[in-house]
C-alpha cells in the first residue's frame, strides 16, 4: 500500500533555472537514493531535501519516498521505483506552469496540485511505453519492473 502525504510547500521553480527547487522530500523509508546529474554518485535521500528538475530518485525493494512539489502536487514512489522530474515550472503568483514526470520502473501515486487544477493538459507522466495526460486529481501509475 502506498503512503500518500498531504503536506504543502511554498515557493516556486521556473524552467529557466534548472537548479531551482522543484519540491521537497516529505517522507523516506527504507533505501532511497537521489542522483543529481549524470556523472554524480547517488546519495541517500534525506527528509527535507530539495528536489531539482532532472534529479533521479530510486527506491530499493524496501524503499518508499514522498515528494511535495512547489505547486502542492504530491508524488509517492513505491518500492523498486525510478523516477525523474524531467520538467517542472511553476509561478507562485499566477499559478502557471507545467510538469513532466518520468517513471522508468515501479509505481507512483500522484495527488495533483495547482498546475493540474488550472491547466491539466500541462501535467504529464511518462513511462517507457506511454505518456499519460492528467485529467484527474488522484491516480497511480505502474510502470512495471523493467531495468534501464
Amino acid at each position: 500500500m502506498l503512503l500518500l502525504l498531504c503536506l504543502g510547500a511554498s515557493g516556486g521553480a521556473r524552467a529557466a533555472d534548472p537548479m531551482a527547487k522543484a519540491g521537497v522530500v516529505k517522507h523516506v523509508s527504507g533505501a532511497v537514493t537521489l542522483q543529481r546529474g549524470a556523472s554524480a554518485s547517488p546519495q541517500a535521500v534525506r527528509l527535507g531535501q530539495a528536489v531539482l528538475v532532472g534529479d533521479v530518485i530510486r527506491t530499493a525493494a524496501n524503499g518508499m519516498t514522498a515528494v511535495t512539489l512547489m505547486d502542492d502536487t504530491m508524488l509517492t514512489a513505491g518500492p523498486n521505483s525510478e523516477l525523474v522530474l524531467s520538467e517542472f515550472s511553476f509561478d507562485t503568483t499566477t499559478q502557471d506552469g507545467g510538469m513532466l514526470i518520468s517513471l522508468w520502473r515501479g509505481t507512483l501515486a500522484v495527488i495533483s496540485g495547482l498546475i493540474a487544477g488550472k491547466t491539466p493538459e500541462k501535467v504529464n507522466v511518462q513511462t517507457r511505453t506511454v505518456v499519460l495526460g492528467v485529467r484527474g486529481t488522484e491516480f497511480i501509475v505502474d510502470a512495471g519492473m523493467a531495468t534501464p
